[in-house]
């Protein structure tokens, strides 16, 4: 594939990440913050859509970092090798967060939701950006 059809993929890719990370995010910030019974842990059904016990302060935190980091996948489809620190970061931190989960939600069976959620989220993110990432060297355009 060459640089400008890598490019293309990347921008769409990049933002339909950001939409997802957006409409999960932002679903789950509502959720947690105005305490749907649904998502209460230990007894709503829907309690593994969020990390375990989370109360307090800490939910709020990772949702928000995660609303930053879409917003930032928008900002590097526009220009991909200006946020190419970023798509290299946001690559191995997935990368390894994933890699770790994996074992984990192995050794505890409350977890093993996270193999259709957290999990394929994250190493498709990362595989994505190994792929399409843009190389180190502008390619000029051929008018």
């Amino acid at each position: 594939m060459n640089e400008e059809t890598k490019r293309k993929w990347l921008k769409t890719f990049l933002r339909v990440y950001g939409v997802l990370t957006f409409f999960i995010f932002g679903s789950l910030s509502v959720g947690f913050l105005i305490q749907i019974p649904l998502m209460k842990y230990p007894d709503g059904p829907l309690n593994w859509l969020i990390w375990d016990d989370v109360t307090g302060h800490v939910g709020p935190m990772l949702f928000v970092i995660y609303l930053v980091w879409g917003a930032f996948f928008f900002l590097a489809a526009n220009n991909p090798l200006k946020y190419r620190s970023f798509l290299d970061f946001t690559l191995w931190a997935n990368l390894a967060h994933g890699v770790l989960m994996v074992p984990m939600a192995l050794m505890e069976g409350f977890y093993s939701s996270k193999f259709l959620t957290d999990i394929p989220f994250i190493l498709i993110l990362a595989i994505g950006l190994a792929f399409l990432r843009p190389s180190s060297v502008e390619v000029p355009r051929v008018a």
